[in-house]
């Protein structure tokens, strides 16, 4: 059913400062669907929106219409039922699947194509294996990246058995899937405490991440790695700080100036307040550090992001999801402020300082994966880390206590081609939910206007989905939100799947079952 809302009166009472009406339509719930199904949106493809499904080990692809009316429901013999890891590349006329499997000790690459008819195409084959791997471990070994342009994909393994030499093998493909090379290197360690994390691929083929070494009583030390497009060649660079304690750090790729840039906020003391925002820029072209600045927030900033009148810690609950680099070498960091209380015990960032909420070998640099930003999955909470949704016991760290989840403003930061603040915006919200996180937090889009948030909220007994727009020029806007009447309904914001310029796949649970709802930005 499509939902259309025009009531000014009610965008009135709202705040909202546009007219334009944005609509849903709503799918109705599977009978076959199980509790505990795992899914993922995968987008459109043809004419039909795709979502993957896994039922007990049974995997389907539920093909929906524009009317959100599953039509087709393909199985997927072919994939096996225990799984390592799952990842799909869509495509708009067909589906890339790279699957991960174990036979005794020995984990398995597979490569699978389907058709816009949900069929396979040819017979899966092996891209790569990795011995030695425990039986029965569950173990993701191998891990899939695609440049921004969609043209380069690199499926890449981490082999940490000598805890001194961290070993990186690489097999690299086209946008067609089929291999184009691939390279080994290896990152000595004499400590032994070393890790890789955020990995990112740029349009060329480059492949980067960051090395961490733990150090006693201090912040990890951190470098940037490089390795060329083919692979022969590694540059490594550390990024020299002597004073700052930093945490939460992110890679991003600049594929429209051809940089990294790392993001991290930062303390000037062990467990101290957040005192403002450290950025390092490193030019490819050069294969050298452009320049580091430390942009220390002013009261005015912290004042705007504060929820209560003690600005000092403003940005302690402060955790970095995005950063959106502009045309002209400037860029946004979106930040979300979030935190969690156990028995009533709360958990600040510096419970999980010195490697970080957020500082894991295999958390990669995907901003609309599924599992989101939050600390605490970190500590065994939230959701599961792969791909797809899995329903898992959120209590996993601590038994059974009482865990409460609050994700409140957005924190929007505008730095400019030399990573001098410019602006501070913010998205008023504020949600909190008992023992589960997936329905807090918020989703976003792209397009030529900008970036769009959605988040759900409530008001006076009214639900709604709150639309906010950042335009490209830096303007924020409130867009018509949009009011859900299904009773029961728990919508899933953190895992909008954009699926077109200004439509998008959102889930939601009712019953303890999902379904999908498509949302028509105007």
């Amino acid at each position: 059913m499509v939902k259309s809302f025009f009531s000014f009166l009610m965008l009135c009472l709202l705040g909202t400062t546009s007219l334009k009406a944005q609509s849903y339509t709503v799918s109705s719930i599977e009978k076959s669907d199980k509790e505990g199904m795992q899914y993922e949106i995968l987008g459109k493809v043809g004419e039909r929106y795709w979502v993957f499904k896994n039922n007990e080990g049974i995997s389907t692809i539920a093909q929906f219409n524009a009317q959100m009316l599953m039509v087709k429901q393909n199985d997927l013999a072919f994939l096996p039922k225990q799984l390592n890891g799952l990842e799909f590349v869509t495509f708009s006329d067909k589906v890339f699947v790279v699957y991960q499997f174990q036979v005794n000790t020995t984990v398995y690459a597979a490569l699978a194509q389907i058709n816009t008819d949900g069929q396979l195409v040819g017979t899966p084959k092996i891209l790569d294996t990795a011995e030695k791997i425990r039986p029965g471990s569950g173990t993701k070994v191998f891990n899939l990246l695609q440049s921004d342009d969609h043209q380069k994909v690199i499926l890449f393994s981490v082999n940490t058995t000598k805890a001194n030499a961290l070993k990186v093998r690489t097999i690299t493909l086209n946008n067609n899937f089929e291999v184009t090379g691939g390279s080994e290197f290896s990152v000595q360690s004499s400590n032994k405490k070393s890790t890789l994390s955020d990995f990112g691929l740029d349009n060329a083929g480059n492949l980067f991440c960051l090395r961490n070494v733990t150090q006693t009583n201090a912040a990890p030390a951190v470098s940037l790695i490089f390795l060329s497009a083919n692979g022969t060649e590694v540059v490594e660079s550390p990024i020299i700080n002597n004073s700052l304690l930093l945490d939460n750090i992110r890679l991003t790729v600049d594929n429209g100036k051809n940089r990294i840039l790392l993001n991290s906020f930062y303390a000037t003391e062990k467990k101290g307040h957040v005192e403002g925002l450290y950025s390092y820029v490193w030019d490819v072209n050069t294969r050298k550090e452009v320049f580091t600045n430390a942009n220390r927030f002013t009261d005015a900033v912290r004042t705007a992001v504060a929820q209560k009148r003690n600005i000092k810690d403003a940005f302690d609950a402060c955790y970095v999801d995005n950063i959106s680099s502009q045309a002209d070498g400037s860029y946004v960091v979106v930040a979300e402020q979030a935190e969690s209380y156990v028995n009533h015990n709360s958990f600040s960032r510096w419970d999980y300082y010195y490697g970080g909420a957020f500082y894991n070998p295999f958390m990669f640099n995907y901003w609309n994966r599924p599992f989101g930003f939050y600390p605490w999955a970190r500590m065994g909470w939230g959701m599961g880390p792969w791909m797809m949704h899995s329903w898992g016991n959120p209590f996993a760290s601590y038994g059974y206590p009482s865990v409460t989840y609050n994700a409140d403003k957005i924190a929007l930061l505008s730095f400019d081609k030399n990573g001098s603040l410019q602006w501070a915006k913010t998205i008023d919200k504020s949600q909190s939910d008992q023992n589960v996180d997936q329905f807090i937090g918020y989703g976003t889009i792209h397009n030529q206007e900008g970036i769009q948030f959605l988040f759900h909220d409530k008001q006076k007994g009214v639900h709604f989905l709150a639309i906010n727009t950042l335009s490209q020029q830096g303007q924020l806007m409130k867009g018509a939100s949009i009011m859900t009447s299904e009773k029961n309904y728990e919508w899933m914001p953190r895992m909008l799947k954009q699926v077109g310029d200004h439509e998008a796949i959102l889930p939601y649970q009712y019953k303890s079952k999902i379904g999908f709802a498509k949302i028509q930005f105007k």
